[in-house]
């Protein structure tokens, strides 16, 4: 990871939480999955305001949560929103779907950003766009597989708009009209990208690496939806040999393109 090895671990702790709770609403008994993750929420937050979690995972992020001083809100609300998948389908407007995506990621926005360092307050609001812009990015990239598992998140105005019936999304035909939809929640999110990656300026300069690589990597993915034409179904999309070099190259050229002296990043 593109991460001083100090903040490392920390980060792989936040992940590994998000993960788990992935795991936990997307397999099983569909029958059971909201209790059995119900039993899990409640169990880790109990662990974590005591401070005496049972399990690995939990001792990992409780350890970071408490290096790094995350608002323990900010937790209770991202899992209390991961739950949603299992409860809502649909979202009526953008509005609505950015405010789910906000209550999922938004904490998460806000943990990552205490590992990297912010050193201008209005690196706050430039992560809240950047991580709406991401996870547009995998809403796109994804359509297909959550069609699948009856899930749309593409705002029902927006299908309207380009004249796109839920059917024809379900039958995961690259139409015209699907087509049109795709590319504009492409541009959406690249509009998104560039109100959102002033924060790579705002944190401390051994951090931006990393933040370079994840944005560099979605944008890259925007770029093979437009490269075959804004067809999502055919089949996955991908980075590829061809999207992996590209990565390479543009997290390189801006991370390393200038030596910089830097104050010691907090391990």
């Amino acid at each position: 990871m593109l991460l001083p090895a100090g903040k490392r671990p920390h980060a792989w702790a936040v992940y590994a939480l998000g993960r788990w709770a992935d795991q936990l609403l997307d397999s099983g008994d569909p029958q059971e999955r909201a209790g059995r993750y119900e039993v899990w929420r409640q169990r880790t937050l109990t662990d974590l305001r005591r401070g005496q979690c049972t399990d690995p995972l939990g001792q990992a992020f409780a350890h970071t949560a408490q290096v790094y001083r995350f608002d323990l809100d900010d937790v209770e609300t991202m899992l209390a929103g991961w739950l949603a998948d299992l409860e809502v389908n649909e979202y009526a407007t953008w509005h609505e779907l950015r405010g789910y995506i906000e209550m999922i990621d938004g904490p998460v926005g806000r943990m990552v950003l205490r590992l990297v360092e912010p050193i201008r307050a209005r690196a706050d609001d430039a992560m809240a766009e950047l991580v709406v812009a991401l996870q547009l990015t995998n809403f796109v990239r994804d359509i297909a597989e959550d069609i699948r598992m009856g899930r749309v998140y593409l705002p029902t105005e927006d299908l309207q708009r380009y004249n796109v019936t839920l059917d024809e999304l379900r039958s995961t035909r690259p139409t015209p009209q699907l087509r049109r939809l795709v590319r504009f929640e492409v541009q959406r999110a690249r509009e998104l990208f560039a109100r959102g990656v002033e924060v790579t300026e705002l944190i401390h300069p051994r951090c931006r690496p990393f933040l370079w690589a994840v944005i560099e990597n979605h944008r890259v993915l925007l770029a093979e939806v437009e490269r075959r034409g804004y067809d999502v179904f055919t089949r996955p999309v991908t980075l590829g040999a061809r999207g992996l070099t590209a990565l390479a190259c543009q997290v390189g050229a801006r991370s390393w393109s200038r030596t910089v002296r830097v104050p010691a990043v907090q391990q």
